[in-house]
């Protein structure tokens, strides 16, 4: 099974009741109980389980009554955000119909022997990465602001350009859907890429990537005037290190098969000054 980072895995977890038929209808199991945990290569998450169906049909708080041939189902889905192994656990817990010693003299009075039993499944797999993202950034010559009031400058408005190149690292090919800077004020992003508004083009084909396959995203980062909080911030950060936090770079895909993937890169900068 071939899971990347960036998309979803879901699977069907099935507790079937496999005990043999008998006519009196002894060999029912109940409050059966189905949990599931995640172990990532950072931490455990445990899951919440969906049902298969809309009801289950003797399903209580306690659990579900199984009748011998009968299954319980629930659905598995868990956001896959880090490369590497994972495991996911799987626990059922059931009560059945257990034959004692004196089972004859249990019978004879009503009353029937059940025990509690449990067992875990442990099922690994490794999520791959999808999608590398490769940035770099470049400066631009500033936008002078000029005073109407006597002609002189008012401000000088910084300017960057911010490219990212994209590789399909998996083994099927994958649909861009959409790339988005979310920029940090002040500054305000424009695309270039396949989805910036042209007269000439009124159809935005979305780039189609093969494994191996390169793209490479373009970004006009301009800072606005009148932001003072944003100023203020961007000063600070050219104080401290020599570089100006430009944005957050978001990215959404289809699989061949449909499957949604995502992922946000974290604070992209520029280079230092």
């Amino acid at each position: 099974m071939t899971t990347y980072v960036g998309e979803g895995f879901s699977c069907t977890l099935c507790a079937n009741n496999e005990l043999d038929p008998r006519s009196d209808g002894g060999n029912a199991v109940t409050s059966v109980q189905i949990s599931a945990e995640i172990v990532t290569p950072s931490l455990t998450v445990p899951l919440d389980l969906a049902t298969a169906v809309s009801v289950d049909a003797d399903s209580t708080e306690l659990g579900s009554s199984l009748e011998p041939g009968e299954s319980l189902q629930r659905i598995v889905r868990h956001d896959l955000k880090e490369e590497g192994n994972h495991v996911l656990a799987v626990t059922v817990t059931y009560i059945e119909p257990y034959r004692s010693p004196n089972m004859e003299q249990q019978e004879e009075h009503g009353t029937t022997s059940t025990r509690v039993r449990t067992f875990r499944k442990l099922y690994q797999f490794i999520a791959q990465q999808c999608l590398a993202v490769r940035t770099k950034s470049g400066d631009l010559p500033p936008i002078a602001t000029i005073d109407e009031r006597d002609g002189s400058t008012k401000a000088r408005l910084m300017r960057y350009v911010l490219e990212a190149q994209l590789e399909n690292m998996g083994e099927v090919p994958i649909c861009l859907e959409t790339v988005i800077l979310s920029p940090k004020p002040p500054f305000k992003s424009t695309s270039l890429n396949w989805d910036m508004p042209s007269p000439l083009c009124k159809e935005r084909n979305s780039p189609i990537l093969n494994a191996r396959d390169v793209t490479q995203v373009a970004f006009l980062l301009e800072q606005q005037a009148d932001n003072p909080e944003g100023e203020e911030a961007l000063r600070k950060d050219l104080a401290r290190d020599g570089r100006a936090i430009l944005g957050q770079l978001s990215i959404e895909w289809r699989s061949g098969m449909g499957d949604r993937g995502s992922l946000s890169t974290g604070w992209l900068t520029s280079r230092r000054r």
